[in-house]
């Protein structure tokens, strides 16, 4: 009797546990199912994580475009940065502004337009005076206002910048009536510190002076050069680093023995702090010309000439012998000759006294071999 192969009953030949299942395709593997399953599950979790990428990565470019258009246009009217800093030091023609012109904006408006008809880039303001007052506002000591000065606020600073002007801070240093009563670092005339000293008698209005040996002396100058760059200083212009010199009958003492006493490495060491107080503001030692050359033993133990400053300037004085105008440019190239075989003072870029009476004089000192110059009234 034949079999009959398409009969119902084979069909009914699967069970659980038999190898193979019957199917449109015909009999297939258990395993082979199996495999097909977990091939079609893993091409699913795929296409599902490039659809999150595409639609992750379409996001970020919506979001960038959007951005793009949204980003304002820069103004290209805006005055480049005027700053400049210890490894970048170009020309520098500086003018000093007297205090009084900076009580109206439009009396500082035309000083300035002046300064720069006359080829300044830069202006120095006083914002510690010879006295001690600090002519700005200042956490460092109070009560010292002093109605007959226009404080340096922010308003000034931003207006001289505005106009392109690299601001210079003159700072008297040791040379100060206010302060050492403040933070007592006075001067004295006797070891045991118990008589001031002053720099002429009373009746010439003799005035006290902070003690550079004095630390807290020292810290505080370098709190005021900190608080002035903070107020907006490119640079800072130091003036009057020195000691006091002994009068007539009455000298300074400082120590037990100050034969014993090394003046021109405190005034180094002062500035190395004042330099790295400043950071990368540019702090120039303001000096007379023999403290560049020559020196003195009582007032600098030495010279200042190379200090840790980046700029020295002396102070060109007037000389009949000849015309000021070239003799200033002469010790302009002596000096920066001269600086070349400094270790840490870069440039010198001489402090010059104003000849107002000269209308010629900005521009002849403008067209001499002085490219860099800073003056003073």
């Amino acid at each position: 009797m034949a079999k009959n192969e398409n009969s119902p009953r084979r069909l009914k030949g699967y069970y659980p546990f038999s190898k193979k299942y019957p199917s449109r395709r015909g009999n297939q593997s258990v395993s082979t199912s199996r495999k097909t399953k977990i091939r079609e599950r893993n091409k699913k979790i795929l296409i599902c994580v490039l659809l999150c990428c595409v639609f992750i990565f379409a996001f970020v470019f919506v979001k960038f475009c959007y951005n793009l258009t949204n980003k304002p246009l820069a103004d290209n009217n805006d005055a480049p940065s005027q700053i400049i800093t210890n490894t970048d030091i170009g020309t520098i023609r500086a003018i000093h502004i007297d205090n009084s012109m900076l009580g109206e904006i439009s009396d500082l408006s035309n000083a300035l337009e002046n300064a720069k008809r006359d080829g300044f880039n830069a202006v120095v303001l006083d914002l510690k005076m010879r006295d001690g007052t600090l002519n700005y506002h200042s956490s460092l000591l109070k009560n010292t206002d002093n109605k007959e000065l226009n404080y340096v606020d922010n308003i000034i600073i931003e207006k001289i910048k505005s106009e392109g002007f690299i601001i210079i801070a003159r700072i008297f240093c040791f040379e100060d009536s206010t302060a050492p009563q403040r933070i007592n670092a006075y001067v004295y005339e006797d070891i045991e510190k118990t008589k001031i000293w002053f720099d002429s008698p009373a009746v010439f209005d003799g005035k006290v002076w902070l003690d550079p040996t004095n630390e807290r002396a020292q810290n505080y100058l370098c709190n005021v050069i900190n608080e002035v760059i903070d107020l907006g200083a490119d640079c800072v212009y130091l003036q009057s680093v020195q000691f006091p010199q002994a009068r007539e009958n009455s000298v300074p003492v400082y120590t037990e023995d100050d034969t014993l006493l090394n003046r021109n490495l405190i005034l180094l060491q002062f500035i190395e702090k004042a330099v790295s107080v400043a950071g990368n503001h540019p702090v120039i030692l303001g000096m007379p010309y023999e403290a560049a050359d020559g020196g003195d033993i009582e007032r600098w133990g030495g010279t200042l000439f190379d200090t840790a400053a980046s700029i020295c300037s002396p102070e060109i004085n007037i000389t009949t012998e000849s015309d000021y105008v070239d003799f200033v440019a002469n010790t302009y190239i002596v000096m920066n000759d001269k600086v070349k075989n400094n270790f840490s003072t870069i440039k010198v870029i001489p402090t010059v006294k104003n000849q107002a009476e000269n209308p010629d004089f900005y521009k002849n000192l403008s067209e001499s071999k002085a490219e860099s110059y800073i003056i003073m009234p």
